[in-house]
């Protein structure tokens, strides 16, 4: 493989400075890439790989459709990237930590959720906010500066630079090795960045690029420049990941949030990496889009087949409440939202639908009774109750 001091697409600087683990000075190079072009060749072989991309996400988005409340699959869709995105930079934790999480009350300890998963709350906030803004409005670096911020909220990356381009220097690689071994070096800190940074964000409103390029192309395009420019101090990953799903939003491929692209890619997670660093080790843009489209259209295509399954479960739930309780609103409001909401308490009920605490617990007794809620956890006091067929489909 060829040095990145022989890469067509960018340049190497020297840079030094002191490495306090170690307690010794380094002397490496970064990469420093170069602008992104406004068009680019491809193979015909990718372009086949692109089109069955933009197929299956035109199945993905039309299945969205058929939901009312479009909140009942992008909800799952989110959390669900929300576990998959931060897996990927070494935060773990699973969906029903999760949502147990999101169901006690915000305002109480936090010490009660384990710092993965504020972590990968974290996330999940962050992107409903982004998902909220796009709608109108277009993507801004105060935008994404603000959704780091809100990714990074009280971990150990919190600090001054949350929320702003990075004034030190970072390194990818292992954090327990020197900085000589480092996998990669981005740019230093400075007007360089900056400047980098603030073509990115421009780049993605070219609408040179938007007539020359098709969307995924572009998408895969700004994803490699942003990992690679790494603009913050921590979140690069999981910001790169969710902007590329607001591209799509904003083009208007996908009316709603339900592309989720990281589980995929974490099952792939050194492929994954070895595709953006072969970019800037050769130039060859090829092999990484087709990457990137393999991962959106599988993703888009298991993620068509989940927002099925999720929607046949929930007219067989709301079916059986309305055969078999008749009179019962507030049951059949839970049991419609279900496949968004699968795990509940009383507070978090009266919270969501309002009514008297007796009333919530009548209508989640009302479900259990049924067998279409159950107990989740050994708690006596504060009781959650889930359905566990959502956590399937969704976890398969």
């Amino acid at each position: 493989m060829r040095s990145l001091g022989d890469s067509p697409i960018g340049s190497v600087v020297p840079i030094s400075g002191f490495d306090p683990r170690f307690q010794e000075t380094y002397a490496v190079e970064a990469f420093i890439p170069d602008d992104l072009p406004t068009r680019v060749e491809l193979p015909g072989s990718v372009w086949l790989v692109v089109s069955e991309a933009n197929a299956e996400l035109g199945r993905l988005d039309a299945a969205a459709s058929l939901v009312p409340n479009p909140q009942l699959v992008t909800r799952m869709a989110t959390r669900r990237e929300a576990i998959g995105t931060s897996a990927l930079e070494g935060t773990y934790a699973n969906l029903t930590d999760l949502f147990v999480a999101e169901v006690l009350p915000q305002d109480g300890p936090q010490e009660n959720v384990a710092p993965n998963v504020r972590e990968v709350m974290n996330y999940a906030r962050a992107a409903d906010s982004a998902y909220a803004w796009i709608g109108d409005r277009p993507i801004t670096s105060h935008m994404i500066s603000s959704l780091q911020a809100e990714i990074v909220r009280g971990t150990e990356s919190d600090g001054p630079d949350a929320g702003s381009i990075r004034e030190t220097q970072v390194f990818i690689g292992a954090k327990h090795k020197r900085v000589s071994e480092a996998r990669f070096v981005p740019p230093p800190p400075g007007d360089q960045l900056r400047g980098l940074y603030e073509r990115w964000v421009s780049w993605l409103t070219n609408t040179t690029a938007a007539s020359e390029m098709q969307l995924i192309v572009r998408v895969a395009l700004a994803h490699y420049q942003f990992e690679t420019i790494h603009p913050y101090t921590d979140g690069n990953g999981r910001l790169g990941r969710l902007v590329a799903v607001l591209q799509m939003m904003s083009d208007g491929v996908l009316r709603t949030p339900v592309l989720s692209v990281s589980a995929w890619l974490k099952d792939r997670a050194d492929e994954y990496r070895d595709h953006l660093l072969a970019v800037s080790q050769t130039g060859d843009w090829a092999p990484w889009v087709e990457f990137f489209a393999d991962a959106v259209a599988a993703e888009a295509r298991s993620g068509h087949d989940r927002i099925m399954k999720l929607l046949q479960l929930r007219s067989e739930i709301s079916d059986e409440v309305r055969s078999k309780l008749p009179r019962a609103r507030l049951a059949l409001e839970i049991a419609d939202d279900i496949i968004a909401f699968p795990l509940i308490s009383v507070a978090s009920a009266q919270g969501r639908y309002g009514r008297s605490n007796q009333a919530n617990r009548n209508a989640i007794a009302a479900l259990v009774n049924l067998g279409i809620l159950e107990p989740f956890g050994e708690a006596r006091y504060d009781r959650l109750y889930w359905n566990r067929r959502v956590f399937h489909i969704v976890d398969t």
